[in-house]
């Protein structure tokens, strides 16, 4: 490394000649980079936001196999497309990808727009989307940021800081415009997450594999297993909550959420509430079905993460010993449990009761 780069960091025609020779060799075969189509690379994009990319292949290919371009989505149904869906989460990218696809029907004649400011007006598409799908589906110049394009040049330049507070974040934004190149703008913001995805890795980079190695100022100073600065994660809050499997006469009592919950809206589920401290399973399914449970045995227990809590979810088979009194539920055969959209969890409980 040259004095200048060392201390101002590596050209960024040479930064990009390396990464793009090195992405070339080493780029992995994934479905949605054997086409240019906006509307895939749309589709893939939402799908790897806080998702990895080995979850997200399965599903991709599936929901392009039930909607394979833009008209069959905005023809589809919200259950439709949360049924093709559930199991990845984050259930709120579903719908807005459904009523972005819509919205381009209705105002660009089907056609994904190609600049950034346009696509930004579409349900759903924040500045990052929009900055994927121009640069890889239109060869746009604009950067892309995620968290790997964050460890990446937080080490490149060594940029000491939290990259999600100005003025770093304001920083990262200047130093990522700058690099992307005129020529295959698409491949380059792809071969940085990639780097970053697969050498540049958050606890253990694979130094040695990288083809900037020799340019990075965080390698130089020896401090690229510090960067970037991130404020260390609260460990997840334990909660249990119950769930109610009632059967009557071969049915099964299940509730879809409400359009304006905050998680899972449209999803159905069998009836469940969080336990209150020192609460019995039995009052807390009496109090959820508002009927008094004469017996309830456990079926199942199902441990998940969600946002910042780690459930422990019981499964009781209660017998309630009066009528139901609960808003919003009905009774589903237990063949049809399948045609139901449910979150990851109570697609488990689904899957036991046979």
């Amino acid at each position: 490394m040259k004095a200048s780069e060392r201390r101002s960091g590596p050209r960024p025609t040479e930064l990009a000649r390396r990464l793009l020779v090195w992405f070339d060799a080493n780029r992995r075969e994934l479905p949605w980079r054997a086409t240019r189509d906006p509307y895939a690379v749309w589709v893939s994009e939402v799908m790897l936001q806080q998702t990895q990319v080995t979850t997200v292949t399965p599903y991709y290919l599936r929901f392009m196999e039930r909607f394979p371009d833009l008209e069959a989505l905005a023809r589809a149904s919200e259950h439709e497309v949360l049924h093709v869906w559930q199991g990845l989460g984050y259930y709120s990218r579903a719908r807005n990808l459904l009523a972005g696809a819509r919205a381009v029907v209705e105002r660009h004649a089907g056609r994904v727009p190609s600049e950034v400011r346009e696509l930004t007006r579409l349900p759903g598409i924040g500045p990052y989307s929009a900055g994927a799908i121009a640069s890889i589906a239109y060869e746009r110049r604009v950067p892309l940021i995620d968290g790997n394009v964050v460890r990446v040049l937080t080490r490149l330049y060594a940029l000491p800081g939290d990259p999600k507070r100005a003025p770093l974040a304001r920083e990262l934004a200047a130093r990522a415009a700058a690099l992307v190149p005129a020529e295959r703008p698409g491949d380059f913001n792809q071969a940085l997450m990639e780097l970053g995805a697969t050498v540049c890795v958050p606890r253990a980079p694979r130094c040695e594999a990288c083809p900037l190695a020799k340019l990075c100022l965080g390698r130089a100073r020896g401090v690229e297993r510090e960067l970037p600065e991130l404020p260390k994660r609260a460990p997840p809050e334990p909660l249990t909550m119950v769930a109610a499997i009632v059967e009557r006469r071969g049915r099964v009592l299940v509730r879809q959420v409400p359009p304006e919950a905050p998680r899972w809206a449209g999803l159905w589920q069998f009836p469940n509430r969080a336990l209150d401290p020192g609460e019995p399973p039995e009052r807390a399914l009496g109090r959820l079905l508002g009927a008094r449970v004469e017996r309830a045995e456990l079926m199942l227990r199902v441990r998940h993460r969600v946002t910042r809590y780690l459930v422990t979810l019981d499964a009781y088979r209660a017998t309630p010993s009066e009528r139901l009194r609960i808003e919003g539920a009905r009774w589903s055969a237990r063949g049809e449990l399948g045609e139901l959209a449910m979150p990851a969890a109570h697609r488990k409980l689904a899957r036991a009761l046979g």
